[in-house]
This record gives C-alpha cells, structure tokens and sequence, in this order.
C-alpha cells in the first residue's frame, strides 16, 4: 500500500509563505524584464528572499539594510521592522515563512553522512552581521549581498542567466565565487541541519537577540522532562531546548512543543501574565 503524504501545518505556512511572497509570474523571459519592479517592492518582507529574484515581490530586509548604509544614512525604518517582528515573534520568521530556510530542510532529508555544528561555530553569524554594517558604511558596498548570500545565488543569478543566458557574458569573478559558495552551501545543508541559518545569516542573528525578550515564548517545566532527547531530534537546529528556552537558535517551529512526551514544553505568549 502506498504511504499518503501528510503535510504538517508548519509544512503548509512555509509553502504558503513562498508562495506569498514569490508570486511573479515571469512574462517574456527573452526580453530580460524578468523582475517585479512595481509599489509593493519598496516594501521588506520578514525573510531573506533576494530582491533580484524573478519570482519576488517585495524586498529582503538585509540588502535594504546594507543599501540605506551606503549611502550613509541610518536605517531607522528597517531597524524598526526588525525591532517590531523581534519584539513580538523572535525568530518565529526563520522557522515558518522563510523559503530558504524550508530550502534547507528539504536538503538535510537527503541521506548523507551528518554532523552538528558546535555552539562557537553558531557564532560566527554575529561576525557576518557585524561585516553587513560596517563594509557598507566604510567601503559602500553591499557585503553580504555582493559576496556572500547563496540566497541571491541560487534564487535570483541562476535563474536570471538561465532565462537570459546573454548575462553570462557581463559576469565577474564575483559571480563564480558566489556559485562555488552556493554549491557548498547546499553540500554543508544535506549534512547539518540549517547550516545557513546556524553559523552564517545575519537576519536570523538579529531576531535571535530577541529571543530572550519576545512575546512569543517557550515554557519548559523541568519537572516534567526526562531529557530523553525527543525535542532534540525534531528541532531543525539541532539545539536542546531544555538547556535554555530562549536559545538565540531557536527558530520557534514549536516542533518540540508537539512531540514531547511528557508535556513539559508549552507555546506562552507573554501579554498573558
């Protein structure tokens, strides 16, 4: 008998989510106009999700980030949309819209050989988040978006070359660091559960520092666990929940809330007190 393929409600968000947010439709793929340029995409949307890719309606926070600092203004706006999701939902975005990070799991599903990343590894996206300030302000260029984000690679240059193959004639070395850095990263997502997102993303570095203060919570009740390492197994960030609910890598998928056995973990949401 064939298994019928269940969807989580998570699994549905997160396809929902990109469907949402990469709606475009490309027209003429010859003519090269593949790119939604109209109102709504002067707006950011909560996720990484590549201004320049050809399903995209809206904008990525971290290239409007970097973007407002080359050119030497502050970024109040988009500092006070990351402060407003950060405040309310933490990391709730990296877990359950972001169409990368849904990305990466669909990879680690893959059979492979597989291994963790070691907590002073997860830190390194502090530096890269530190880097997405300061290159732009000192050298004005867009750093992470230029050089680094295997999300431009594989959602928009790939795709644009592949629709107007005429581009690959005007590309750099930059674009082939950024493929070799795009491969990589998909050899490093089948092995690690959300490589990306653990040791490299700036966006999910700044949610994490909200962690610890947002409305939406984790409860655990230390009387009830066991560590029996259930909440482990299932969380796509390879963390003990138990050893701090507020972790800064806790993306807020709630899958350890569903599967503890011995309900010692609940959603809180702390306007509830």
């Amino acid at each position: 008998m064939k298994k019928k393929l269940k969807l989580s409600s998570r699994r549905i968000i997160q396809i929902l989510s990109f469907v949402i947010f990469n709606p475009y439709i490309l027209l003429n793929p010859k003519t090269g106009k593949v790119l939604y340029q109209g109102k709504i995409k002067s707006l950011c949307v909560p996720i990484l999700n590549c201004y320049s890719c050809p399903l995209a309606i809206g904008s990525c926070p971290l290239g409007a980030l970097q973007q407002t600092i080359k050119i030497s203004q502050i970024p109040y706006l988009v500092l006070g949309f990351f402060g407003t999701i950060g405040i309310f939902i933490g990391r709730y975005p990296c877990g359950n819209f972001c169409p990368f990070g849904f990305l990466q799991e669909l990879l680690y599903k893959i059979k492979s050989f597989k291994f963790r990343v070691r907590r002073p590894f997860r830190y390194l996206k502090y530096i890269f988040l530190f880097l997405s300030f300061s290159i732009p302000f000192l050298y004005k260029e867009p750093f992470f978006c230029k050089f680094v984000c295997p999300a431009g690679t594989i959602e928009a240059s790939l795709p644009q070359i592949i629709f107007n193959p005429a581009l690959l004639s005007n590309v750099s070395w930059i674009f082939y660091l950024k493929v070799s850095l795009g491969i990589s990263f998909i050899f490093f997502s089948i092995t690690t559960k959300r490589f990306f997102c653990s040791t490299i993303c700036p966006i999910g570095a700044i949610y994490g520092l909200f962690n610890k203060i947002s409305l939406l919570q984790i409860k655990y009740d230390k009387n009830r666990c066991s560590k029996c390492g259930i909440c482990n197994a299932v969380c796509p960030m390879d963390i003990n929940i138990y050893e701090n609910p507020k972790d800064i890598d806790c993306i807020r998928c709630f899958n350890c809330v569903k599967k503890c056995p011995h309900g010692a973990l609940k959603i809180s949401n702390n306007l509830k007190k």
